[in-house]
């Protein structure tokens, strides 16, 4: 069996169990690269419908943003970092097969390196937009198949507790993901408000309220098994409190940087909102695994 801070990612490959717990080491890199392709599914988006005309190194700076946050796991693997060696249940190592997710992942660098090279001027060009309806696709199918193999080595009862994990999923790749690139945009003097600002806003903001009506759903779900380690009314209250914190970083912060900094064009509301709302959705993740591993070596499977 591995440590517990190869949970989940580790038990598509067969070589952990649904009752390890996570790290929060291990978590952070999983809320990165979700942001990472959330704003490359922004910006497949933007470049399929014609709408990235910031030029090269307007396109550049978000891919590489993007980059930088998915590429953390992979890097860390190959560098067998002590707790953090597997990516996708995968050891980067000589003679290990990658898993499903993995291959998805791996594919998912294809179009971006294809961007990387095609981006220019207005990016209206047909190969550049078809590059990025790739990205766009690759970005959401690459966290849509890791979260269904996590699901698929749980019991039934706990996939059904589960049900709404991959909506919950892209929701906050594409919650974080537009932070990260209202960020980007603002860090290279391009925002540009008016009509479509306020457009974009009300979308983060929509998101988020479905973000936040996900994540209880999910927790309803579960309901918390009464386990000796987080189930008892002790821990219950503690996770409860921890909950109110990242809900805190994850909605309240974010949504008040874009009300009060979003329409003036604020690079502090920014830079305040996409790493609060990572500190939040760390903290989330971490405390729904933990209890989803408590529910995991609590039920029959």
């Amino acid at each position: 069996m591995q440590s517990t801070h190869e949970w989940p990612g580790a038990i598509a490959a067969g070589t952990a169990t649904p009752t390890d717990r996570p790290t929060r080491a291990a978590a952070l890199l999983q809320v990165l690269a979700t942001g990472g392709y959330g704003l490359w599914l922004w910006l497949g988006l933007s470049l399929l419908l014609g709408l990235s005309r910031l030029g090269r190194s307007g396109t550049l700076v978000p891919l590489g943003l993007g980059a930088v946050l998915v590429g953390a796991g992979p890097v860390l693997a190959c560098l067998r970092v002590p707790g953090l060696a597997t990516w996708h249940g995968w050891l980067p190592r000589p003679g290990h097969r990658p898993t499903r997710s993995a291959l998805m992942a791996l594919a998912t660098w294809l179009p971006v390196l294809a961007v990387a090279g095609l981006a220019h001027g207005n990016n209206s060009f047909w190969v550049t937009r078809l590059a990025g309806a790739l990205l766009m696709l690759c970005s959401l199918v690459s966290p849509l198949l890791a979260t269904h193999d996590d699901r698929a080595c749980l019991s039934a009862p706990l996939q059904r507790a589960t049900a709404l994990l991959p909506a919950c999923r892209i929701t906050i790749a594409a919650y974080t993901g537009g932070l990260w690139l209202w960020l980007s945009v603002l860090a290279q003097g391009g925002f540009d408000g008016g009509r479509a600002a306020y457009l974009w806003f009300l979308l983060l903001l929509t998101l988020a309220l479905g973000l936040g009506l996900l994540e209880s759903g999910l927790w309803q779900s579960l309901r918390e098994p009464d386990t000796p380690t987080g189930g008892g009314v002790a821990g219950k209250r503690n996770r409860f409190s921890l909950r109110f914190v990242a809900a805190l970083l994850s909605y309240a912060l974010p949504c008040a940087a874009l009300l009060l900094g979003g329409t003036a064009g604020s690079l502090l509301a920014a830079a305040l909102a996409a790493p609060g709302c990572v500190l939040g959705q760390l903290l989330e993740r971490y405390l729904y695994e933990t209890a989803l591993a408590d529910a995991a070596g609590a039920k029959p499977a």
